[in-house]
């Protein structure tokens, strides 16, 4: 693929959900914490200078909220969403690893094969994000997206040609940006970039 500009990737801010340690996906969705709206205008200070051609989010509140900091109207994409974590959702990480203990280890140690109990399978998710970023790879000008770290890591491990495995290599942080250039193929400028919320 290759873009014919620049695409930044970005995670959304915390969420509510994300200062108690409970997982969030498709069904429990919080908005930002007040530490995230924190995030989120020092995000929009970093981008105080760019033009964005176009602005895509997933539907959840914890991105539309990060997004409504840098630009005045997005585009709300389904496929941006993050994995259906199913009966997960809702749950504090510390019951998920009691009630699935051997499907929480794989998940933080081999989660290409995971299927969620109720939801989705990361195989899945890996497979939306992928065919979003090849259709945004049509596109001319300067792209934001925000969107969720299992859709950020499926993109970076497919561009890079990575084991899915190894996503977990590669943390991204809240409001971590991730610029993808226009090359052919597409060249990873920066990863998971959080250098606004040190200022």
């Amino acid at each position: 693929m290759n873009f014919k500009s620049k695409l930044y990737l970005i995670r959304h801010a915390e969420s509510l959900a994300n200062t108690r340690g409970i997982y969030q996906g498709q069904t429990y969705d919080t908005g930002l914490s007040p530490l995230g709206r924190l995030q989120a205008q020092a995000l929009a200070s970093r981008f105080a200078g760019e033009k964005f051609d176009h602005v895509f989010a997933s539907p959840l509140k914890r991105t539309n909220q990060t997004a409504a900091f840098f630009s005045d109207s997005c585009n709300v994409d389904p496929e941006l969403l993050e994995t259906n974590h199913g009966a997960w959702e809702g749950l504090h990480k510390s019951e998920v690893a009691i009630r699935w203990p051997d499907l929480y280890i794989r998940w933080q140690t081999a989660p290409a094969d995971v299927v969620f109990p109720g939801g989705e399978a990361y195989q899945d998710t890996a497979a939306r994000a992928v065919n979003w970023f090849n259709r945004i790879a049509k596109m001319s000008g300067t792209v934001a997206a925000v969107t969720h770290i299992n859709i950020i890591q499926a993109i970076i491990a497919h561009i890079l040609g990575l084991d899915p495995n190894s996503i977990k290599n590669y943390p991204i942080q809240p409001t971590g940006v991730t610029l993808i250039e226009s090359r052919s193929p597409a060249r990873i400028v920066y990863l998971n970039d959080f250098s606004h919320l040190k200022a």
